[in-house]
């Protein structure tokens, strides 16, 4: 039995083969306008994310530094205390939104941070109700205070690496786990 191959030839006037070339420019068009306007989505959930963990580490120093009047104290106590439930409530959302992106590695960074956070600044924060509010400015600077959250400093550090890789372009993002596993595999 012999086969032979049929050529088919399909003539394409000019203006269809213009209006496919402009549907193929446009839909090339979308696909970029829509990568953009997810990485922008991502970098403002970053952002976002970040900005939560440096009011949550930002607490323990203003509620050494709150009022100190008598008149003041209670005022004081309700304002920190709603500011705090704000930013921890802010915490968790973002963790929440972290978790529900693509990116898990980021998540769990993110999670990682907040455990962090809680247990250096949430706790200096919880022994700042207890001391007295400074009432000097030469108190103002706290370094005591900063050098004991340097765990949380640290951690931040990691965070902020893994923040850029997430930020990163999807196709380039894949090509980083393309060499990543080829790199696991030898």
């Amino acid at each position: 039995m012999l086969l032979t191959a049929a050529v088919v030839t399909i003539k394409i006037s000019g203006p269809v083969a213009g209006a496919i070339i402009a549907l193929a420019g446009a839909l090339v068009g979308l696909w970029i306008s829509g990568d953009r306007a997810e990485r922008q989505r991502r970098r403002d959930l970053h952002a976002r994310s970040l900005a939560a963990i440096l009011a949550y580490a930002e607490m323990p120093f203003m509620i050494r530094r709150r009022r100190h009047e008598p008149e003041q104290a209670s005022a004081e106590r309700v304002r920190l205390a709603a500011q705090f439930s704000t930013v921890k409530a802010e915490l968790t959302t973002c963790q929440v939104l972290l978790a529900a992106d693509s990116e898990q590695r980021l998540a769990a960074a993110y999670d990682t941070l907040v455990e962090v956070a809680r247990r250096t600044a949430g706790q200096e924060a919880h022994d700042a109700w207890k001391a007295t509010p400074i009432t000097t400015d030469t108190e103002m600077n706290m370094g005591a205070l900063f050098d004991r959250m340097g765990d949380l400093r640290n951690q931040l550090d990691i965070f902020q690496g893994d923040l850029t890789h997430a930020t990163l372009p999807r196709r380039i993002r894949a090509r980083q786990r393309i060499k990543r596993s080829g790199a696991a595999k030898k």
